[in-house]
């Protein structure tokens, strides 16, 4: 039997010592210090008992049972010291405490390893050699040591066990395991040292204290015996301002915080058991719940509080599972964003308006009705950038002159908003005064130049194409003189189905006073039509392609023949489809097409 029993006495004191080196590892404080020297006292007791109990001489027996009283002495003061730490009250571990601490145990261990003195703390008595388990006699200093360790260790309990009671009920059950864990190994070794019934001849201390060092170890570092995380849970959940709803996996109600049985205006009590889905409905005015639904993450529900006025609240729900992963129920959150709520409302009512108005301005710089000029049809497309907001410097117009000629204008100001706006207006109406039949359409744009350069403070620069249309009915053609001031050249596609670029580049206005300007003259024979747009269309970009002339004249190819209203719907769908639903920048197109003579 002692064989074996000295085999698991080594195992209990390796386990002790590997606890040991665990705590002092994971330490971060002086408590974790003094329970690794706890553990590390059980240990050394341990493996010198394990070597007592394997040798067969009884002087071997004799000094290892002696060398097991370093642990056996150092036990007790290790224990009150952890205590103290524990509770903190580290204040009192002192060096002139632990001074006072040492005495005991070096006094008892000079006894044992002073040959005069050794038969005073334990020895074995002459009939012992031949016993297989040889009971040791203990001497008055062992009864003194043993009174001293126990009513340490009792002091030390007691201690630990009034803090903790004293400071919450939670903290009770901590004191009931630790107090357990600290008296198993005490009861043994009181039934072993007083020799009662079959613990007379052996001593399962070593044993007891494997489960005091575990239930130490996993209390403290793996699940802090106190759990002050569901009391702090708690806390903060009763305390939050938001609604809290836990509820079971039939959606009913399990559990509310003080602020979601308000929120219902109920009791705690009488929520429990109820659908939360149906406690809302009945909380939310008529008809406002009905599009109210779980499956949904965004949910948002309207509750009139205690003073009947409605706010809005945010839903929030998350999933509760068990330890296996499976679904338990699930945890709502009600979260009051009323002010939140209303700020977007009002935000939204304001772009609108803004939208509204943006729109109004803009309508009021292009024509909403192109007039007809004779022996033509023409189509003008607006659309504006982003979703609209701003007022953009984009426009075109068509206009009446003597001699049945007429002024034709697409133009683009830089920037955007009321600034833009202001110079987009000054220059279609100041060009509809200048403008004359009888003068080159580059001398008209010089004076409007000029007139810019002298209304405007800003450093906003508009380019632009005019043109003087002169339908020929007696040559069943439409002449056309324009000039390019910095603006894109319009493409002219032809019945036959080619596309070329006409006008020769020239100067922006309202940049410098002298400008560099240039006509140009094309005919419009029936079927030909010529294609006016501003940069929005052919800078439009997908990464960094840009849409580009190239793929206006392939629309314009690819449609010849077609009626204009289709052809000017393909020209500002094609860049949304090529750049994304939003356009980078304002866009505006105007076609003219020659008709066929009126015969008879």
């Amino acid at each position: 039997m002692l064989p074996w029993f000295a085999a698991l006495t080594t195992l209990a004191a390796v386990l002790l010592a590997a606890l040991a080196a665990y705590v002092g590892w994971r330490r971060g404080s002086p408590a974790g210090a003094a329970l690794a020297a706890l553990l590390a006292t059980g240990a050394w007791w341990g493996v010198a008992y394990a070597l007592e109990l394997s040798a067969s001489e009884i002087s071997t027996k004799s000094h290892w049972g002696d060398l097991k009283y370093v642990g056996i002495s150092l036990l007790a003061p290790a224990w009150l010291v952890f205590v103290l730490q524990y509770t903190n009250r580290r204040h009192l571990v002192s060096r002139k405490l632990l001074a006072v601490l040492a005495i005991e145990p070096v006094a008892v261990l000079l006894c044992l390893f002073l040959p005069f003195s050794h038969d005073l703390v334990r020895y074995y008595p002459p009939e012992a050699a031949g016993d297989d388990t040889p009971v040791v006699s203990a001497g008055p200093v062992f009864w003194f040591h043993l009174a001293y360790s126990n009513v340490m260790i009792l002091v030390a309990t007691v201690l630990f066990v009034v803090t903790m009671v004293r400071l919450s009920t939670t903290y009770r059950l901590m004191a009931l395991v630790l107090v357990a864990a600290a008296l198993l190994p005490w009861v043994f070794n009181l039934l072993y040292n007083f020799a009662v019934g079959p613990f007379e001849s052996i001593d399962l201390t070593p044993f007891a204290f494997i489960v005091t060092g575990g239930v130490l170890v996993w209390g403290l570092f793996r699940e802090r015996l106190v759990r002050l995380s569901p009391l702090a849970r708690g806390v903060i959940v009763e305390n939050m301002s938001d609604g809290v709803f836990v509820l079971d996996a039939f959606e009913r109600v399990t559990d509310a915080n003080p602020a979601g049985a308000r929120l219902v205006q109920t009791t705690r009590a009488q929520l429990i058991g109820l659908a939360l889905a149906d406690v809302l409905a009945r909380a939310s005015p008529s008809g406002r719940h009905t599009s109210f639904s779980f499956d949904s993450s965004d949910n948002q529900v309207r509750i009139p509080d205690d003073q009947d006025v409605e706010r809005t609240y945010e839903v929030r729900r998350e999933s509760l599972t068990d330890a296996s992963g499976r679904p338990a129920g699930h945890l709502v959150i009600l979260r009051d964003v009323t002010e939140r709520a209303r700020a977007e409302e009002a935000l939204e009512l304001l772009l609108a308006e803004q939208s509204r108005v943006a729109a109004a301005l803009q309508q009021s710089l292009i024509p909403g009705v192109l007039p007809r000029i004779p022996g033509t049809q023409v189509v003008g497309r607006y659309e504006p950038a982003g979703d609209g907001h701003e007022i953009g410097g984009d426009f075109f117009d068509i206009f009446p002159l003597e001699g049945g000629v007429w002024g034709m204008v697409l133009g683009d100001v830089s920037g955007k908003g009321a600034e833009a706006a202001t110079v987009t207006a000054l220059a279609r109406y100041t060009l509809r005064a200048l403008a004359d039949p009888h003068q080159a359409p580059s001398r008209t744009l010089r004076d409007l130049n000029d007139r810019l350069l002298a209304a405007t403070e800003s450093e906003r620069h508009c380019t632009l194409v005019y043109g003087l249309v002169r339908p020929r009915a007696d040559l069943g053609v439409v002449e056309i003189t324009l000039s390019l001031a910095g603006h894109h050249p319009p493409l002219v596609a032809r019945r036959a189905g080619e596309v070329e670029s006409v006008g020769v580049l020239g100067t922006a206005l309202g940049l410098l006073e002298q400008v560099e300007l240039h006509d140009t003259q094309i005919v419009l024979e029936p079927g030909d039509m010529v294609c006016l747009f501003t940069d929005g269309l052919v800078e439009a970009m997908h990464e960094r392609d840009l849409f580009g002339s190239e793929r206006v004249a392939t629309i314009l190819h690819g449609l010849n023949g077609h009626p204009l209203e289709e052809i000017a719907g393909e020209l500002v769908d094609a860049p949304r489809r090529f750049h994304g639903p939003e356009l980078a920048d304002d866009l505006a197109v105007l076609l003219l097409l020659a008709e066929a003579p009126q015969v008879g």
